[in-house]
């Protein structure tokens, strides 16, 4: 029997006595302070009171405690009956308190500026980041330095990434590329020469983003490229530009796309560090090989070939990009355009059904509305609120200049000057509409005319 609530505690197995007791008797836990009163019965059993000590854990939590809730264990009891006891036994089993089980199932409370005591497993992150834009991911890797380490180790999650947000019409990179390269090309900001930060523009063909500076400077013609590849010697090689990737230019300067040229008008140009890059590869591969040796006639074809292949792989990646993003572009303007006339016809609705109404030629005059409604967004109350006592002011100042252009000028009788009577008329109708136009009462010297 047991006098408290919410109490932990654990009784050991009792030694059987050798002979019966001459008295019932029953054994109460008091677990209350002393001095409490206690009910008595008539046919009260004869009872021993046996005092519980205090276990640790066993009482409610307070909010923002700290410990370990999986580690405390109960002590165990000695209960004592008369002049015989028990002992309890040296390896005894151990179980979590129940009130350590009911805290440990509550859910995590998130609250602002006090820190998780509980982590995320990884598992569980990976799954979250796969399904967030690859722009977002690499944000992340760039200012949250956990994230950056744990991107940098899970590179297929870039790939999951982009699977997910952009479907299968997104073009795959190329061998030479990995996942986390082509995020940066398609989503990073800053010329990766000068860094320029405003640099958008990537040029699928030399898989650089650059600025229009830095293209012009690094760009070089055929026939400047030709006289860049030489041999150790000082020989012409330029029989391996086949594995170079190219680049068109137009008359103005602009690039157009992947090359090579196939008009007079056009130019081809390549990337000054992808001809020296080359150049120097097939120096150092030359002189590693033995002169007059079988090798060194059959190593030329072999190595040509695997770079014709890559440069091939390169030029078809950049074509389906540029038509990537061409057909990106081209949906998001006819987006935009559709959003903006939607909120084109929603304005006017909302106009017509203002007392007094407006028309949609007053409408199409007013500033905030040629405004509004080049924002491509889709309309709705928010936006009809903020717009409309805008329009309304500008409709009344429209009205009011209208109504002073459409009334001719009066003369005085000496024609010096206006008359005064001119002028307040004026003002009493200019006044009048604006009032009718703001929804306010007319004034009296109006309703008796």
């Amino acid at each position: 029997m047991v006098n408290a609530k919410y109490v932990a505690f654990t009784v050991n197995k009792q030694t059987p006595f050798l002979q019966t007791p001459d008295q019932a008797y029953s054994t109460i836990i008091n677990c209350r302070q002393p001095g409490g009163k206690r009910l008595t019965f008539k046919h009260d059993v004869p009872s021993h009171n046996v005092p519980l000590s205090k276990v640790e854990g066993g009482l409610k939590r307070k909010r923002g405690e700290e410990g370990n809730m999986g580690t405390e264990q109960a002590p165990s009891l000695s209960t004592f009956f008369g002049n015989h006891a028990t002992t309890p036994p040296a390896a005894a089993v151990v179980r979590p308190l129940l009130s350590q089980q009911w805290q440990q199932r509550k859910p995590t409370r998130l609250r602002r500026g006090k820190i998780l005591s509980k982590g995320v497993d990884l598992d569980c992150w990976f799954i979250i980041l796969s399904f967030s834009d690859p722009a977002q991911l690499l944000e992340m890797r760039s200012k949250i330095a956990s994230c950056y380490r744990f991107l940098r180790d899970n590179p297929m999650l870039w790939k999951h990434s982009r699977d997910y947000y952009y479907g299968s019409e997104m073009p795959d990179p190329p061998s030479s590329l990995t996942e986390f390269q082509f995020a940066h090309l398609r989503h990073g900001h800053g010329c990766m020469t000068c860094g320029a930060p405003n640099t958008r523009k990537t040029y699928w063909a030399f898989l650089r983003r650059l600025c229009k500076a830095c293209l012009i400077s690094q760009a070089v013609k055929e026939f400047e490229a030709m006289d860049l590849m030489k041999g150790s010697n000082g020989e012409d090689i330029s029989f391996i530009r086949g594995g170079l990737t190219t680049g068109i230019l137009d008359s103005w300067g602009n690039f157009v796309g992947v090359g090579p040229a196939n008009t007079h008008a056009l130019r081809t140009i390549y990337l000054r560090s992808d001809v020296q890059k080359l150049t120097a590869e097939y120096n150092r591969e030359s002189q590693q090989r033995a002169l007059g040796s079988e090798e060194t006639a059959n190593w030329f074809p072999t190595w040509h070939a695997a770079k014709v292949k890559e440069m091939e792989e390169r030029q078809l990646f950049a074509k389906k990009m540029e038509q990537w993003e061409e057909m990106q572009r081209s949906s998001k303007t006819s987006d935009y355009n559709a959003k903006k006339a939607r909120r084109k016809t929603f304005f006017r609705e909302k106009a017509s059904q203002l007392i007094p109404p407006i028309n949609t030629k007053t409408v199409e005059a007013c500033p905030s509305y040629k405004r509004a409604i080049v924002i491509p967004k889709e309309p709705n109350n928010t936006s009809w609120d903020l717009l409309r006592p805008k329009l309304i002011k500008e409709a009344a100042e429209l009205a009011a200049k209208q109504l002073d252009e459409s009334r001719p000028p009066t003369a005085s009788p000496s024609g010096t000057s206006t008359p005064t009577d001119s002028i307040e008329g004026q003002r009493l109708q200019r006044r009048t509409y604006l009032d009718l136009i703001l929804g306010l009462p007319l004034s009296d010297s109006f309703l008796s005319s």
